[in-house]
Formats: structure tokens, sequence, C-alpha cells
């Protein structure tokens, strides 16, 4: 699964899809990690419908796409307990997981910032 990480303000992270290596549909819409956070923060029984609802009547595959990025960035774990649930990773936050995908990044890639009005702004970064 291909996404961006962005900043908006110079502060506020967002994440987007961006691509898949299959042929489901999803959306492309940037999202608040803020938001994501505020669903993972103390849930021990997530799935991708629990990400339904960031993505309201949008592709059902949008929030198993976003569970699988913030899962590889390490956000979220396997539940112990079921395997079929995931839990957010203690004391993780998207901030620390962001900044260090970030920093891992190939130089040569952009910076994106989104824009309120849907519009990119592309900086070298």
């Amino acid at each position: 699964m291909g996404y961006q990480l962005g900043l908006k303000d110079e502060s506020e992270l967002y994440l987007k899809l961006i691509s898949n290596t299959g042929s489901g549909f999803f959306s492309k819409e940037w999202v608040a990690c803020s938001v994501i956070e505020q669903l993972i923060n103390g849930s021990a029984e997530l799935t991708s419908t629990s990400f339904k609802a960031i993505f309201p009547n949008k592709s059902v595959n949008t929030g198993g796409f976003v569970m699988a990025v913030i899962k590889a960035l390490g956000l979220i774990q396997t539940n112990p307990q079921n395997s079929r649930w995931h839990q957010q990773v203690p004391e993780m936050t998207f901030e620390q997981v962001a900044i260090e995908a970030m920093v891992q990044a190939d130089e040569t890639q952009q910076v994106v910032v989104p824009k309120a009005t849907g519009k990119r702004k592309h900086k070298e970064g």
C-alpha cells in the first residue's frame, strides 16, 4: 500500500493513501492523523471496520488499507488475546512513527502539504 504523510501549517500531520498493489478501490482523501489516533487510543478491539467512520460513504477497502499502513508504521499491533483484533502499541503516538517514517524516507522524496482546497503544494525535501 502506498501512502503519503504530510504536514499542514507546519505541525498538523495528515495521511493519504495513494496506491495499492492490487485492484481494490480506496479513498485518496487526506485525513488528519489526530482523527486516526483518537480512534485507536485505548481500543483493544480494532478491525478494518473500526476505520469506516473516518471515511463515510467511501470505498469499504479504505479502512483496511489505512489499518495496514498504521500497522506497518508500528502504531498498532495484533491483540495477543484475539488475532482478529488490533490495538495501539503502548505509549506509541502517530507523531513518533510519522517522524521516524519521514526520516527514513528517501531524500529525493517530496514533502506534501495538504491544503483545505484539495490542492497540493510540493516542496523539495
